[in-house]
């Protein structure tokens, strides 16, 4: 039945904040943000939980061997402490972030969009006092708004179980770290929303528009960053070709010189997804890869700057799209 809360009034003066909390409590309502950020959130523990008591058994052995040395009356300095890098054990909550969370993002675009197909709710909704960009505004505001709160918890949560089962307590610049990393989770995951919320509002069949934003997501998550990796030479062997080889950083200009338009080719390719340039961002931000491990987070900003730009000017250019495009709500309660 047709909410008329959703009509905006004198009495309601801010349409897209009242669709915006319609549209929220109707998803939580039925569960369905609940179950699927749950499935994250399990998927991603399951991830970090082995890793978190392996490091708990690394810290608890150096410990052990720094007390057996006090104990001989020798200094602690004669054994070196080995560096602890909790956050990179947060990688598969990353990878989970870039698989499972995009296409949980299509789902609730899919649904958003769908709840006023085939129904004569969005045709009323639009005869009313209101701008058809606000209905479309506060149906955007509340998916992504789903989407930051159900990664706030994944990431929070995650957080927690790091701090007191990885036997090393988290400091501010660690929690900063998360933080950053939450934000551009939320633009990564509203990429994808905004494209199945703009297919499944504007094609005639929403199913349809499921499938192509799935195709969407095969590419930009699957296919795109593999092919990438599978073609890059250099990634084939541990530590890369070059490294095993010894061979020195001239010579390795002079070897890539001769393969200019494959490598073209690529990492045109690579660039293309939002999903690489994601897991870049994070995994220098965390330290997941080695060559960011302990440097300050200022620095890593600057040097993945062209990463975070591509991520949110993609959302920027998705909801921008999602607003200006016109609604016909005659065709769509045909659907």
């Amino acid at each position: 039945m047709f909410d008329a809360a959703l009509i905006p009034t004198r009495l309601n003066p801010t349409p897209v904040r009242t669709i915006a909390a319609k549209d929220i409590r109707d998803a939580l309502r039925d569960r369905f943000i609940l179950i699927v950020t749950a499935f994250l959130a399990v998927a991603a523990l399951v991830a970090l939980v082995t890793g978190a008591i392996a490091l708990r058994g690394d810290v608890a052995t150096y410990e052990a061997a720094k007390a057996s040395l006090l104990a001989l009356g020798k200094s602690a300095d004669a054994i070196k402490a080995p560096e602890f890098y909790p956050l990179r054990l947060l990688r598969g909550a990353i990878e989970q972030i870039e698989i499972i969370g995009a296409a949980i993002a299509i789902l609730i675009g899919y649904r958003s969009a769908a709840s006023e197909r085939g129904r004569q709710t969005l045709a009323l909704m639009l005869t009313r006092p209101m701008r058809r960009w606000q209905f479309v505004a506060g149906k955007a505001l509340a998916g992504i708004g789903l989407l930051a709160g159900g990664l706030a918890l994944v990431l929070g949560g995650l957080t927690l179980v790091l701090h007191f089962l990885s036997g090393i307590g988290l400091g501010a610049d660690d929690l900063l770290r998360i933080v950053v990393v939450w934000g551009v989770a939320v633009a990564y995951t509203a990429c994808f929303f905004l494209v199945s919320f703009i297919l499944s509002l504007h094609m005639k069949q929403p199913s349809h528009a499921l499938l192509v934003a799935f195709a969407v997501w095969l590419t930009l998550v699957l296919i795109a960053p593999q092919i990438g990796d599978t073609l890059d030479p250099d990634n084939q062997v541990a530590g890369g070709v070059f490294k095993q080889l010894n061979i020195a950083k001239p010579d390795q200009v002079e070897i890539m010189k001769s393969f200019a338009t494959f490598e073209t080719v690529r990492d045109g390719i690579e660039q293309a997804s939002v999903t690489k340039h994601f897991e870049r961002f994070t995994f220098a931000v965390l330290g997941i890869k080695a060559t960011y491990a302990g440097m300050p987070l200022g620095p890593i900003l600057i040097e993945m700057l062209g990463n975070l730009v591509w991520i949110f000017l993609t959302a920027l250019g998705l909801g921008a799209l999602a607003l200006a495009l016109p609604l016909n709500p005659d065709r769509l309660a045909k659907a």
